[in-house]
This record gives C-alpha cells, structure tokens and sequence, in this order.
C-alpha cells in the first residue's frame, strides 16, 4: 500500500515547493531605463494615499507621464494625464495585460474547477519595478 502511494506523495511535496520557487526578486530600472516602459500599462502608488493605474506616456528628467486610466480615489486623482514627480516615484507595478494570461487563467480556473491542477499558480501577471537611484 505505502509503495503504491509513493508517486503520489513525490507529486504532493513537488507541488508544495511550487511557490517557493516562484519568488522572484522585484526587477530594477534607472531612471534613464524607464522609456523602455512607455506605451505600457503600469500601477503607482502615490504619497497622497491614492493608487493609479494607466499607460505611461512619457518620461522627462523630472517627472513620469502616465494616462490615469484607473484611480483608487477619482476625486483627488482624476482620470487624464498625471505628472509623477521623480523624487517620489520609488516603485511601480508593470501589468501584463495579453491573450497569454487571459487564456492560462482561463485554463486554470477550469481545470481547478475540476479539481484537477490543485492549487498550481499561473504566470505572474505583474512585475514590480523598483526605480534606481
């Protein structure tokens, strides 16, 4: 009995190490870096409390541009263009927004519906972004 159980248990332990496994150290950009992130769909946390989500549309020596195109409070960080100072932007979220990760969540949720894939994360849909001094 204990034998024929053994794979089974093998799956069970290499599942649980599964997250472990994923962490993964938040990437680092300077600040000279960051016009690789213009035209893409990122999420900033400001000092005023608010959080906003849009696509960054530029980068100057002072400040990073994004189109606030989701906002945690909309009366003090309205939709529209936002100016991000420089000296306090210290980290952001690059959101991946593709068919791959709609259609792997998708696959995901059905075969966990199931009780098939148990509790196996997909692929990270966000990468935070830490900004160099």
């Amino acid at each position: 009995m204990l034998h024929a159980l053994s794979p089974l248990l093998a799956v069970l332990v290499m599942m649980s190490l599964v997250p472990a496994t994923l962490a993964v150290e938040p990437q680092r950009l300077a600040w000279d870096e960051l016009h690789k992130l213009v035209g893409k769909q990122v999420s900033i946390p400001l000092y005023s409390g608010c959080a906003v989500s849009g696509r960054v549309v530029g980068v100057q020596a002072d400040a990073l541009t994004i189109d606030v195109s989701k906002s945690s409070h909309p009366e003090a960080c309205p939709k529209g263009s936002l100016r991000v100072p420089r000296a306090t932007l210290y980290v952001l979220d690059l959101n991946k927004k593709g068919i791959r990760y709609r259609v792997t969540d998708t696959t995901l949720d059905v075969l966990g519906a199931v009780g098939v894939s148990g509790n196996a994360p997909g692929p990270p849909r966000t990468t935070t972004i830490r900004i160099v001094r």
